[in-house]
């Protein structure tokens, strides 16, 4: 109980989705560990929540979920591609 547990990082598939994810891709990390469905999902559905925040700029709430979501994705894709044991 209490104890740290230390993990290897693995840089390569965290990197593929950082260094992307400026330019609004994500998912390359995932298609990069084989799993081709997982980043097709993370992609697409990026893609499509900021359209939609798009359409909510019209309304001035989507200036604010925007990049929420790009930061939700920053945080949360390179954790998923860190974790993944490649079973």
């Amino acid at each position: 109980m209490g104890e740290l547990v230390k993990r290897e990082v693995q840089w390569v598939p965290v990197l593929l989705e950082l260094l992307p994810g400026w330019f609004q891709v994500f998912g390359l990390g995932h298609i990069y560990q084989g799993r081709i469905g997982m980043g097709l999902f993370i992609m697409f559905s990026y893609w499509g929540l900021q359209f939609v925040n798009a359409l909510l700029s019209m309304v001035l709430i989507g200036f604010l979920t925007g990049p929420l979501t790009w930061l939700f994705y920053m945080v949360t894709a390179p954790m998923n591609a860190n974790d993944y044991k490649g079973e």
